[in-house]
């Protein structure tokens, strides 16, 4: 049997199994898809499907958990550039550089920076949060999954201590803003566009949900982690920089919705999250998507296949927190043509196989990987012959990292 029709199989044979489960006595999760993680845990506790791809990555899941289950707790309290560069600053704030912004070669401090789109200057992941704030979350989805597959205790406890020392202990904690990403030296201390830095923040309420059972995750942490949700909520809608990256008219609006959904979620509020995106995704995606496909402010940078994919990545992602809520973006088309998701990823994919036809600039790689994020959502929620091929080409199911594949709807 090949391993497509072996998926195949297994996919049809957990749907049954697990599709009970996943409606009754199920953790509700809105970013992670509840089919996949019950999909995990039935294939790791039942031997007759050991062999199937669910199997192989609960298994990897668990041997990941295992190598940071010791790990020392991440804060960016103690980054030492940070606290060089702003002096003065709570080092407990968030801070990064913005990415295409270099030091001027004319001026002996180099200030103020100078803008380079699409030509990232490597300082900014030397002393920006970013990557510590990136290892913390993949840490604790690895460690809420092993818990949620096996039921190790162990595992929750180490996740809990990562999020308490992350989020919660005033020694260490992260305040709920974002007044320092992206910051342009010499101009300015930050920018409402460093939140795209955090999007990963969107994967930690449902992650929390599947450790909240456990004993490790106390009352007094769940109240505390649901405080810092709100005030982080409060923040990005009421701060002149949230308020800025909402107004935002490229990618940048559809992460700015991922990530306020799922932090409203977070702080118990999913019905303010529904408001939000009822209110944004339609009007954004009008706006955004020409009748015939063509995203322009993202096919206008010089990056642009990385761009006009991570545009259409991001609407993927919020648009599957949108279908857990109840709102559908997946057939949104405007009376004149605009605003259709679909259209955009038709619009991508003849190009993946033929990069010397892309007619916009493309100064880095060219690469199919760029659309790994999208295809497999896209593949399940179209019934389009055009995208269930260039999935199971480029972003085939048994192929896909975690965060990927934990984020594809279980059903067409």
């Amino acid at each position: 049997m090949s391993t497509q029709h072996l998926f195949c199989f297994t996919m049809a044979f957990l749907a049954t199994i697990c599709h009970g489960s996943v409606q009754k006595g199920e953790p509700k999760l809105y970013f992670l898809q509840p089919e996949r993680v019950a999909e995990l845990k039935q294939a790791y506790r039942n031997t007759s499907l050991e062999k199937t791809p669910a199997f192989s990555l609960a298994v990897k899941i668990i041997a990941e958990a295992d190598k940071v289950i010791g790990h020392g707790i991440y804060t960016i309290a103690t980054n030492p550039e940070k606290i060089r560069i702003i002096r003065g600053n709570d080092p407990h704030d968030y801070f990064s550089l913005a990415p295409y912004f270099w030091p001027d070669p004319l001026k002996p401090d180099g200030l103020p920076y100078i803008h380079k789109d699409g030509v990232r200057n490597p300082e900014k992941d030397r002393v920006s949060d970013g990557a510590e704030l990136s290892r913390m979350v993949s840490a604790v989805r690895y460690l809420a999954i092993a818990y949620y597959v096996t039921g190790d205790e162990k595992y929750a406890a180490a996740a809990s201590r990562f999020l308490r020392g992350f989020f919660l202990d005033p020694k260490t904690r992260m305040n709920p803003n974002m007044e320092h990403a992206q910051a342009i030296l010499g101009v300015n201390s930050g920018r409402g566009s460093g939140m795209i830095d955090v999007f990963c923040l969107s994967y930690l309420p449902d992650c929390i949900t599947l450790i909240s059972q456990s004993p490790s995750w106390t009352e007094e942490d769940k109240h505390e982690m649901i405080a810092w949700w709100r005030d982080y909520a409060i923040w990005l809608q009421n701060s002149p920089k949230g308020k800025d990256e909402n107004k935002n008219p490229n990618n940048h609006g559809f992460y700015y919705d991922l990530q306020l959904s799922c932090v409203l979620i977070g702080s118990g509020n999913p019905e303010a999250a529904k408001n939000h995106l009822l209110g944004q995704l339609n009007k954004r995606l009008d706006s955004q998507i020409t009748p015939s496909g063509e995203m322009p402010r993202e096919e206008a940078r010089p990056t642009s296949w990385h761009y006009f994919n991570y545009a259409v990545t991001g609407i993927c992602y919020v648009g599957v927190v949108a279908n857990s809520l109840g709102v559908d973006i997946w057939k949104n088309v405007a009376p004149d043509g605009s605003g259709s998701i679909k259209k955009a990823m038709l619009f991508l994919i003849p190009y993946i196989d033929h990069p010397k036809e892309w007619r916009f600039s493309e100064i880095a790689e060219f690469s199919p990987v760029k659309c790994r994020g999208w295809l497999g959502i896209a593949s399940a929620v179209y019934d389009d012959p055009s995208i269930h091929e260039a999935q199971k080409k480029y972003a085939p199911m048994e192929k896909l990292p975690l965060q990927d594949w934990i984020l594809i709807p279980g059903s067409r």
